[in-house]
């Protein structure tokens, strides 16, 4: 029996396949990882295929009456709808929700501010909802184009994004200078915030079901902060603006640090604001004593808690680059007032390089001719005591008339002559007598100290310096400084030096500083 075969059903089943209407579906073009947008550089500026297909597109929408049409389908929604999380801004929401970012972002503000009538854009109430407009850069048009300029790279097609895990790895890329910055503050910062026993790991790895994120730990290193949180230090600033967006989302509490490693300065203020300390201080200085007094600089003094400064655990922080070393004994004395001082790097004594043979000479007595005595043997000058003058030595007229002097000295060819007035008006006159004679006279009194005998014997002389206050060194060049009372002579007759005269006390460690800077020191007679 031969056997029949019938189409029937098979033309049934296209008759009713094609009646049916076809449905299609496509993921939302916001929730789409394009793999251009890795790019920093296109996220910021689209290429110039892309800039001209977006030019194409927009002479569409402007055609269309504001309705945008790609071939038979109908135009997409103009905009959408978001409701604000805690944390949001509208940058943070455009790159996280919409992929636009850098200059494309800028533009599309301004028409979200207008839309939702926002004054501040940094002023977004959680739980509201705002008007995002699609058909700006970003938008629907811009896909378009950005799918025309990819098709023309590959070909007729461009390839589709599978629905794969996509993988980001930053890895080492920087100068060893930017490198060795960063690992220098690594070290520096586990003296100000040591690490907790419980905490993480340095390697920043996370692993979504939309991608896996890896940073370089050498590059990229993570500090604890001093409330618990965590600093992701970007010290070369080439975290791209997505990867910031994905590591935030994922944890708002991490605090990226992008600044200039090289710059100390700027870096480890970025850092120390981003620690939460309860507070800090830039360029900070601290005195000790009064005459002499010690002056400590560093460029930042921190405060963990509000009762640090009652419970004397204030940190100094020195970050300069060329910084020298702390003398033992200033930073013992700075323990010993509740400051703990942290250097960053490995700092080491550098001389000052001052003038050679720079002299601090100290007068260690009160009486107005052992004062006097000081300051001639301070300037090498040779003098004598108890010396008669002849008031007619230089006349020739038969009359010899001694006049007593304490001290007597010539100075680039000029003589002079000292003496304590004792009460007595003829032994004044009669010294006075001398200055018609050619002499220069200084007189003492029995009340005089060391500020007055050092301005008598200093203007007599016409030697440049006066009594005062003076800065032995500059404190902003070395980190510390010592000030005290005293004549300062710039001495250019024995050799070019700084001659400093003190009858001030000068304990060890005022010895000790002004010895490593240079000074060399005598006492008087």
């Amino acid at each position: 029996m031969p056997v029949r075969l019938t189409t029937k059903p098979l033309w049934l089943a296209l008759a009713i396949s094609l009646a049916s209407p076809l449905s299609c579906y496509a993921i939302d073009p916001k929730f789409e990882l394009d793999p251009l947008l890795l790019s920093k550089k296109f996220a910021s500026s689209p290429s110039p295929a892309v800039a001209k297909q977006q030019k194409s597109a927009g002479k569409k929408v402007a055609r269309s009456g504001g309705r945008q049409r790609s071939g038979e389908a109908a135009g997409r929604e103009q905009t959408s709808s978001y409701t604000v999380k805690p944390g949001d801004h509208l940058y943070k929401v455009l790159a996280r929700e919409y992929g636009v970012t850098g200059t494309r972002a800028d533009s599309l503000v301004s028409k979200i501010q207008r839309l939702n009538h926002m004054a501040d854009i940094r002023d977004l109430q959680t739980g509201t909802r705002i008007i995002i407009p699609l058909a700006q850069p970003g938008s629907a048009a811009e896909e378009t184009a950005g799918r025309g300029a990819r098709a023309g790279k590959y070909g007729s097609a461009a390839p589709r994004v599978p629905a794969a895990v996509y993988q980001m790895k930053l890895s080492k890329v920087g100068q060893a200078g930017e490198a060795q910055a960063v690992e220098s503050a690594r070290q520096t910062w586990s003296r100000l915030v040591p690490p907790s026993p419980g905490r993480a790991s340095d390697h920043f790895d996370y692993r979504s079901a939309a991608f896996t994120l890896s940073l370089d730990p050498e590059r990229y290193p993570t500090l604890p902060a001093q409330d618990g949180g965590t600093i992701l230090v970007d010290g070369a600033g080439t975290l791209p603006p997505l990867v910031r967006s994905l590591i935030q989302e994922k944890n708002p509490q991490i605090r990226i640090v992008s600044e200039d490693a090289t710059n100390r300065q700027r870096f480890y203020r970025a850092l120390l604001s981003a620690a939460q300390f309860y507070s800090f201080e830039e360029d900070f200085s601290v005195d000790f004593g009064v005459d002499p007094k010690i002056t400590v600089r560093a460029d930042f003094k921190i405060e963990k808690g509000a009762d640090s400064l009652l419970r004397q655990d204030v940190t100094l922080l020195n970050v300069s680059e060329n910084h020298r070393a702390t003398p033992d004994g200033l930073v013992k004395l700075l323990a010993g007032n509740g400051f703990r001082l942290v250097e960053a790097g490995n700092p080491s004594y550098q001389s000052p390089g001052g003038g050679a043979g720079d002299l601090l000479y100290q007068v260690t007595d009160k009486e107005p001719k052992k004062i006097l005595d000081s300051l001639l043997d301070a300037l090498a000058v040779p003098f004598e005591t108890g010396k008669n003058i002849d008031l007619y030595d230089r006349e020739d007229i038969g009359v010899r008339l001694d006049v007593p002097v304490d001290r007597y000295f010539e100075d680039n060819g000029q003589r002079y002559a000292v003496a304590l007035f004792n009460g007595d008006p003829v032994t004044y006159t009669l010294v006075r007598l001398l200055e018609t004679k050619g002499f220069r006279v200084i007189m003492l009194q029995a009340g005089d100290d060391f500020h007055s005998v050092a301005d008598k014997v200093l203007s007599r002389l016409h030697i440049p310096g006066r009594y005062g206050d003076y800065d032995l060194w500059s404190a902003r060049n070395v980190g510390y400084g010592v000030r005290m009372s005293g004549a300062m002579i710039r001495d250019n007759r024995n050799g070019d030096r700084n001659l400093f005269v003190t009858d001030r006390n000068l304990d060890p460690l005022v010895k000790e500083l002004a010895d490593l800077n240079g000074y060399r020191l005598l006492n008087g007679r």
